[in-house]
C-alpha cells in the first residue's frame, strides 16, 4: 500500500499520544505517516525526560534479557558494594516484592528464550526503522557510527564474559574480541590498562539526544501534528461511541485510538484502565565532563563497573547506574561520585564535572518494553517499558505502534510484549 492510500485509509481518525519522549516522539511520526491526525501530549516539552538524559547509545549489541540467573546470583554482592552500579533505596524496597517475584520467574529457561526470541525480532527491523526515522527527520548530523568498546580491567572477567559474546553473535550481533593493544590503538586517551574488549562495530550513537528529540518534534509539526502541555489526570473509555476521553484540569478531550508511552508515569495511568503490571522505577544519572580537551572516538564502557562514557558534542557524557528509588527522591551524591571516581580512573586525569542529571526509566521484570494493544481496551495501545533501551527500540516501537492502531498485523512477532504477560 501505497503513502497516499495509507493516507486516505485512515483520514479522520484522531489519535493522542501520552508522553513526547523518544518512543513517544516516534510513535507519534509512524501514526502521522500513516494517515492519522496525531496530537502529543506531555506535562513538559518533548525530549525532556529520560530521552535527553541518557547515554545516547542505540545499542546493537543489547540482545540479551537483563532477567537471567547469572544476573540474579550477582544482586546481593552488588548491593553490598557501594561502587557498584546496582543501588536500592531502603525506603523504596516495598515497591520491589512483586516485581522481584516477576524478576524471579523471568529468569527460567523458557521465559528467558522467549524473551530472547522477542529482542531478535526487535533488531530484526530496528536498523531500517533507525535509518528511516534519521533520514525524515534530517537528523544524520547527530548520529555517530563509530561502533561501542565495552572494556575489561581483569582477564578473569573477560574469560567470564566470552560465553556471552558467543550468545549475542547468534542472536545476529556483529562484534570482535581485542587485545590491550588494540584498545590503546582506538582510544589512544585511555590510561588505565584494560585487559581485553569486545567492540560492537554496528552500534551508533546520538551526538545530542536532546536535539534528536527535537529534530523528530520538528518533523512532526512540520506535518502537522499538534502538542499539547498538559497533566492527564484521567483515562476515560467511553464504550458506546467507542472513543477514550482525556481529562485534565483544563480540557476534556475525546479521541478515536490512544496511545501511551509515559516511560515511567506509566503505572499509574494503565492502573485507570485495571491494568496492573509489576513496573518500577530504575534511575539513571548522568555527568557532563568539563574538560574540552577530553577525546574519545567512540562510545566506551568499563563492563566491570557498569560506566559508560559517551562522546557527544559538547563534551563527553558520564552514564550509568541502576538505582531503584522513588522518582522524586533527591538525587544521590554518592552515585554521582562513584561514577566520577570511576571516570577519573579510565582516563587517568583529575577531571570535573559541568552538569549532571538524574531519570526514571521504566522497567520490566523481563526486560523487555509493552508494546501491545491492551486486551481489555483495543482502542490503547501500549508502548513503554524500554527501559535501556528506549533509544535503541524507539523507532522500531513507532512503527509497530502504527500498525497495531491501523489494526495490520505487525511486520514481527510481538508476542513477547504482550501488556498481560504478568497477569
Amino acid at each position: 500500500m501505497n503513502d497516499a492510500q495509507n493516507n486516505s485509509s485512515h483520514a479522520g481518525l484522531n489519535v493522542a499520544v501520552l508522553g513526547a519522549g523518544v518512543v513517544g516522539l516516534s510513535s507519534a511520526i509512524s501514526l502521522q505517516q500513516a494517515g492519522f491526525k496525531v496530537t502529543l501530549i506531555d506535562t513538559q516539552q518533548p525530549g525532556l525526560g529520560t530521552s535527553f538524559g541518557n547515554a545516547g547509545l542505540f545499542a546493537d549489541y543489547a540482545r540479551l534479557p537483563f532477567a537471567n540467573f547469572a544476573t540474579l546470583k550477582k544482586i546481593p554482592k552488588m548491593l553490598l558494594d557501594k561502587n557498584s552500579p546496582l543501588a536500592i533505596a531502603p525506603s523504596y524496597t516495598p515497591n520491589l516484592v512483586t516485581y522481584a517475584k516477576a524478576y524471579i520467574k523471568s529468569c527460567k529457561a523458557s521465559h528467558y528464550n522467549a524473551a530472547k526470541q522477542g529482542l531478535y525480532h526487535l533488531h530484526s527491523i530496528a536498523k531500517e526503522a533507525d535509518k528511516a526515522l534519521i533520514s525524515a527527520s534530517k537528523s544524520e548530523h547527530l548520529i555517530s557510527q563509530q561502533g561501542f568498546l565495552g572494556l575489561f580491567s581483569t582477564p578473569a572477567s573477560f574469560e567470564l564474559a566470552k560465553p556471552s559474546f558467543i550468545e549475542r553473535e547468534q542472536q545476529g550481533a556483529k562484534l570482535e574480541l581485542l587485545s590491550s593493544e588494540q584498545i590503546r590503538t582506538l582510544e589512544p586517551q585511555l590510561k588505565m590498562p584494560f585487559h581485553g574488549a569486545v567492540y560492537y562495530p554496528n552500534t551508533y550513537h546520538s551526538l545530542d539526544p536532546q536535539l534528536y528529540s527535537e529534530s523528530l518534534f520538528t518533523y512532526f509539526k512540520k506535518h502537522g501534528g499538534v502538542f499539547r502541555q498538559e497533566k492527564i489526570t484521567q483515562i476515560n473509555p467511553i464504550d458506546h461511541n467507542n472513543v477514550i476521553e482525556l481529562r485534565s484540569v483544563l480540557h476534556s478531550t475525546q479521541y478515536d485510538q490512544l496511545v501511551i508511552a509515559t516511560g515511567a508515569a506509566t503505572k499509574a495511568l494503565v492502573e485507570q484502565l485495571h491494568l496492573s503490571i509489576p513496573q518500577v522505577c530504575e534511575r539513571g544519572y548522568h555527568l557532563m565532563l568539563k574538560d574540552s580537551a577530553l577525546t574519545l572516538n567512540r562510545p566506551i564502557a568499563w563492563m566491570n563497573q557498569g560506566v559508560h562514557m559517551t562522546p557527544m558534542n559538547k563534551a563527553i557524557r558520564v552514564a550509568g547506574t541502576a538505582e531503584y528509588a522513588e522518582d522524586s527522591a533527591p538525587p544521590s551524591e554518592r552515585r554521582k561520585a562513584v561514577m566520577l571516581n570511576h571516570a577519573k580512573q579510565m582516563l587517568g586525569l583529575d577531571i570535573a564535572v559541568d552538569s549532571s542529571w538524574v531519570g526514571s526509566r521504566a522497567t520490566t521484570p523481563d526486560s523487555l518494553p509493552i508494546i501491545a494493544k491492551m486486551q481489555k481496551q483495543p482502542n490503547v495501545t501500549l508502548a513503554f517499558g524500554h527501559g535501556h533501551l528506549g533509544l535503541t527500540f524507539a523507532a522500531t516501537t513507532g512503527r509497530i505502534v502504527a500498525q497495531l492502531v491501523a489494526n495490520k498485523t505487525p511486520e514481527i512477532d510481538i508476542s513477547a510484549f504482550s501488556a498481560e504477560r504478568f497477569s
